[in-house]
């Protein structure tokens, strides 16, 4: 105990020495002179130019000052150590500090450095990358593979961290606005090279060189108006080792709207968790420098990854372009508790080389909506699930323990999203969904090429069954009759809430047990605990079928009480709050994912008009009661 206590005091003591050397650098575009020492907020320097001059030490806060705007590209050098980043962030006044990159590679490049934070940043990159003579811009002093590589080369970042020489870790960003990062439109080859954050680890493997990056947090940030993803994590030079790779990365409270390819996409990473983000227009075509198609995330070559309490929506695009897909040589990854809505290559894709990965308690709305541009069957047309055993241009590779259970999802009478499992796609396991179509409009095509595959189907709703054609497969242990949801438009509404079941449901405690484990990675004995209400997940009794869970009358486990609602949960303009059985005095206050506290409200009428567009909390005071609600701002 005494040693431990030591080792306290001396980490306590050692954190206050090095803070002591730290050193705060300002830089103002209204009060700075490059000629000032930066060291206080009174002579603070003014370029960017002159702050690549500096090299930093563990620490040192490097702070710009709010509301102001820079050009050029900030090469930060230096380290911070664990528990002692490099700060950068802004001071005095409103408003974010704004760096435009002015067609430099980066707004801010990192080169081999770690245990660095980045907050309340301002970031876009679209100007041309040659000067006003013809001439490349070339970043002054700059060291790595090639120096075009580092500045005027025709492809964009908001942010690049780049590990060549080693591994790297301890990255924050927090609250940065990334966005309008795009190349030079000229040269035509190149016109969806733009990317918010990239994350790109470079190995040599003959010389036994293995790097990675790790320990990374990305959270309220907002990427937007990118030529292709918004965040990329990629490893160079580790196609063929498959034990090194990235770890530890968590993405938060983020929001992508209109990048042109895919909002978030992890290369060769494990443990990842990617939550309460909201997707919406991935794929955009809102700008001809866009890649124009891309799935709200997808993964690749990765390990360990959960993405949950998720909204993917809109994403638009040939190929691919669904709200969220796991494409192949993936272990353990699961998509649970996510909304997807309006996506137009569909819900669930699974493509090969992938272990013990797949989707439960989720809610998928009107997705699949693409039509087969070649008049083919089965070719790119939108889907509800989709199983494949597609690795690579090399032969195909079946999957082990594919499992999509406990979802619910809707179409409307308009659209025809196809079920489709390729052939010698391993086992699949599909239990307790709800597959619900209005009864009008063209037949919902189903094949399962099951050969030599071991499908284990059984407990799945179709409803109403006359629109569907089932493949023989799908129809083991099926039911056909109204789930009775609580949505009551056969167009789909837009409001996960209307997706449960409502109490005379037939498939009340009606689902396929998927028992309880200790093993939090096996998620075929390992139920996940809640669906996607936040209600508990029996592990003795059997469970409803679809993402809502009413536990019956006969299980040890409580109800959670669900008696309010905000109407719609997604909105562009206003909200009521529906509170059963009560009619009094409603205050509410609201916070933005931060935790701020942006406004407070009285009665059941939620005003969303003047906010801008993302995920807010609700704090509802009623009858000296409190509950918080998620409402989404569109």
């Amino acid at each position: 105990m005494i040693f431990f206590k030591h080792i306290f005091l001396f980490s306590f003591f050692l954190s206050l020495i090095l803070n002591a050397n730290a050193t705060s650098y300002y830089i103002s575009t209204s009060l700075g002179d490059d000629n000032n020492s930066g060291l206080s907020s009174q002579f603070p320097i003014n370029s960017i130019d002159k702050l690549n001059t500096f090299t930093f030490q563990a620490g040192d806060s490097i702070l710009f000052k709010a509301g102001e705007s820079w050009e050029g590209m900030f090469w930060l050098k230096g380290s911070g150590v664990s528990n002692n980043s490099i700060v950068v962030d802004i001071y005095g006044g409103v408003g974010k500090a704004t760096i435009n990159g002015n067609g430099y590679q980066s707004c801010i490049l990192i080169y081999n450095d770690e245990y660095i934070s980045i907050n309340n940043l301002n970031l876009y990159n679209e100007n041309t990358h040659l000067d006003s003579l013809g001439n490349t811009k070339l970043l002054v002093g700059f060291t790595g593979a090639l120096n075009t590589w580092g500045s005027g080369k025709n492809i964009r970042f908001g942010v690049k961290v780049v590990a060549t020489s080693h591994s790297l870790s301890g990255f924050r960003f927090n609250n940065l606005d990334i966005h309008n990062i795009y190349p030079t439109p000229t040269l035509s080859q190149n016109t969806h090279k733009g990317y918010g954050l990239k994350l790109e680890t470079q190995s040599d493997t003959s010389n036994l060189l293995f790097n990675t990056i790790s320990d990374v947090k990305i959270s309220n940030c907002y990427f937007h108006h990118t030529g292709h993803y918004g965040i990329w994590i990629k490893s160079i030079g580790l196609n063929n080792i498959d034990s090194v790779k990235n770890f530890d990365i968590d993405i938060l409270n983020c929001d992508f709207q209109d990048t042109g390819g895919s909002g978030f996409v992890p290369n060769k990473s494990k443990n990842i968790l990617v939550q309460d983000c909201f997707f919406n227009h991935c794929g955009s075509s809102v700008d001809n420098r866009m890649w124009k198609r891309g799935s709200g995330m997808w993964t690749f070559d990765c390990k360990n990854a959960i993405a949950q309490h998720n909204y993917f929506m809109n994403a638009h695009g040939p190929q691919d372009s669904y709200g969220a897909h796991i494409d192949y040589g993936n272990e353990n990854v699961v998509f649970q508790y996510n909304y997807s809505y309006n996506n137009e290559g569909g819900f669930v894709e699974i493509l090969g080389d992938n272990i013990n990965c797949g989707y439960r308690y989720n809610i998928s709305v009107n997705d699949g909506y693409r039509l087969d541009p070649n008049n083919s069957p089965w070719d790119k047309k939108g889907k509800i699930f989709w199983i494949s055993n597609y690795c690579g241009s090399g032969p195909r590779c079946p999957n082990t323990a594919t499992f999509i259970y406990n979802n619910t999802v809707f179409i409307n009478d308009s659209i025809n999203p196809e079920i489709y499992f390729w052939p010698n796609v391993g086992d699949v396991h599909l239990f307790n969904n709800i597959i619900y179509v209005g009864s009008n409009g063209q037949k919902i095509p189903t094949l399962l090429q099951n050969n030599l595959n071991t499908l284990n189907i059984s407990h799945n709703v179709f409803y109403d069954s006359s629109r569907i054609n089932l493949d023989s497969d799908l129809i083991n242990n099926a039911f056909f009759n109204d789930p009775k949801l609580l949505n009551p438009s056969s167009l789909g509404i837009n409001d996960p809430n209307m997706y449960q079941l409502q109490i005379n449901s037939p498939f009340i405690g009606a689902g396929k047990l998927i028992s309880g484990s200790s093993d939090t990675t096996n998620y075929l004995n390992n139920n996940g605990g809640r669906d996607y209400f936040g209600n508990i997940i029996s592990d003795i009794n059997p469970p409803c079928i679809g993402a809502f869970n009413l536990i019956s009358l006969n299980t040890p486990n409580p109800i959670k009480n669900l008696n309010i609602k905000a109407v719609p949960s997604m909105t562009t303009d206003n909200l009521r709050l529906k509170i059963e059985n009560y009619y009094g005095e409603i205050e509410t206050e609201i916070y933005n994912l931060k935790g701020n506290k942006i406004s407070k409200q009285n009665g059941s009428f939620i005003s969303l008009k003047d906010f801008k567009k993302g995920i807010y909390i609700l704090r509802i005071n009623f009858n000296g009661e409190i509950e918080n609600l998620k409402v989404v701002k569109l």
